[in-house]
């Protein structure tokens, strides 16, 4: 089972600053202790103690996880987001160790030791994690830095047109373009809004406004705007005036989290990964009165295990759902009181969702989010028997984040590769036509999380491409002419 760094309490129990443990007996994560003698050490000479590394960790119990490392930076080392307290670098060692201080003031270190490096840019080793000095969690690590790929300029076949910083300590969750405005979603900073009537010309309408809760998506219906909320479960808004947006009341009952949302004519779609792990299902005929049809839990999803819903999309009388381990599924709900599964493509862990037809062609385009993520492409023609009959993939170290989908062209948000543009009218060979480099590494706030980059797209159809990225804001896209 896959499990994230930034989600797990079982990985990460230090929640605290990083501070150096001397006093604690670290020894069995110290580098003296890891047993590295079948290794090919002389390689580590050449490795480039610089920049930021994503890494993948495989534990022993054959669990694991995707995070990042910086190896040097205007305010130090980072490991998985930490302080590093210890950093070695010989002609035949590589050592890299956080300690941190947990809510029970236990001393959590955080080792990854080197053992080969098949490139100065790749390497393999050893993870330890100890607690109190007592070994907890060991594995082994990949690790590659992300530098743009060899064959690459910045972009091709697409052009920059406005780029709009958000503010410092600013991170964009999810974008909504509807009516010559852009809604993008901030987290515990709530949501900004955008005029981009005329994209180059971009500019801030409203927003962001701090608050207690945490806002993860958003949907426009007319003047009001529902908004997925980690404490309230749906806020409504009223966005008649952009300027000046105004909470108008929040349906806490049920009193769950909601992650993303889906609007299909008057029926709004909720997923809800926690407490519970289900769909709700409102009629917002009324609109400030949402009435809830349904909590529905996906046929055959064990919540318990990680199966739970985290996109959703809704298109004719389909209901699409991205489950994680659970894959996708396809739901019935010609009947909204009581949708029916009608079938689910369970061979890849789904994250998030595209869907449209292609040559008449219905096809659900899904994206996992973790080390060795890709594009799968699935037939939903016949939703009991869906067929993979495709896929995208960039490189295994850099993770997909969201898609859109507007005609035969797939529009991938892919972290720190950035933009992709595919070609998807042979679906069994999608083919990149275009992209655009986003991520550098000197931005701030590298470095910290697996998940850095590209992070939300939308394509309303307008001509342009509009986007966000973790460190740069709100980037909005052209595609430009074949030479």
């Amino acid at each position: 089972m896959r499990r994230l760094f930034v989600l797990s309490s079982t990985l990460v129990l230090a929640l605290g600053c990083g501070k150096d443990g001397d006093s604690k007996n670290k020894a069995e994560c110290h580098l003296a202790a890891i047993n590295l003698s079948s290794c090919q050490r002389s390689s580590l000479a050449a490795l480039q103690p610089a920049g930021v590394w994503n890494v993948n960790v495989e534990l022993n119990d054959g669990s694991g996880s995707a995070g990042a490392l910086r190896l040097s930076g205007a305010d130090g080392a980072k490991v998985l987001g930490f302080t590093v307290t210890e950093q070695q670098h010989t002609e035949d060692s590589y050592y890299l160790a956080a300690d941190v201080v947990d809510p029970f003031e236990r001393t959590v270190r955080y080792a990854f030791a080197g053992c080969e490096a098949s490139s100065p840019s790749r390497m393999k080793g050893t993870f330890r994690r100890c607690v109190d000095g007592e070994l907890d969690l060991q594995g082994t690590f990949e690790a590659a830095r992300l530098q743009r790929k060899a064959d690459e300029v910045e972009g091709s076949g697409v052009e920059l047109v406005r780029e709009i910083h958000l503010g410092e300590e600013l991170v964009p969750k999810e974008l909504t373009v509807v009516g010559g405005r852009a809604y993008v979603t901030l987290g515990k900073d709530g949501f900004a809004i955008y005029d981009v009537s005329v994209p180059s010309e971009t500019r801030k309408l409203s927003g962001p406004k701090p608050s207690s809760d945490v806002y993860n998506d958003l949907v426009v219906h007319g003047t009001l705007a529902y908004v997925a909320s980690q404490k309230s479960g749906l806020v409504i808004y009223d966005v008649a005036d952009p300027e000046k947006p105004v909470v108008l009341r929040s349906l806490t009952d049920p009193s769950v989290e909601v992650g993303s949302l889906a609007l299909n004519g008057n029926l709004l779609f909720a997923a809800s990964p926690a407490p519970n792990g289900e769909v709700l299902v409102f009629d917002v005929t009324t609109p400030l009165q949402p009435k809830l049809l349904k909590r529905y839990f996906i046929e055959g999803a064990e919540p318990l295990s990680g199966e739970v819903p985290f996109d959703v999309v809704s298109v004719g009388n389909r209901l699409y759902v991205s489950n994680w381990t659970f894959g996708v599924t396809v739901s019935d709900i010609t009947t909204p009181s009581a949708p029916k599964l009608l079938g689910r493509f369970g061979g890849i862990s789904s994250r998030s969702l595209a869907v449209g037809s292609v040559n008449e062609r219905p096809l659900v385009f899904s994206g996992g989010e973790d080390w060795g993520s890709f594009v799968s492409v699935l037939d939903v023609s016949n939703p009991a028997s869906t067929l993979q009959v495709g896929e995208f993939r960039v490189r295994p170290e850099v993770s997909v984040r969201a898609m859109a989908l507007s005609g035969t062209k797939l529009y991938v948000a892919h972290y720190q590769d950035g933009l992709r543009v595919v070609d998807v009218s042979n679906p069994g060979v999608p083919r990149q036509v275009a992209y655009f480099n986003t991520y550098r590494e000197t931005d701030a706030g590298r470095g910290l999380s697996f998940f850095e980059g590209l992070n939300a797209i939308a394509v309303p159809g307008d001509g342009y491409i509009y986007t966000t990225e973790s460190s740069r804001g709100l980037l909005i896209f052209r595609e430009t002419p074949a030479p």
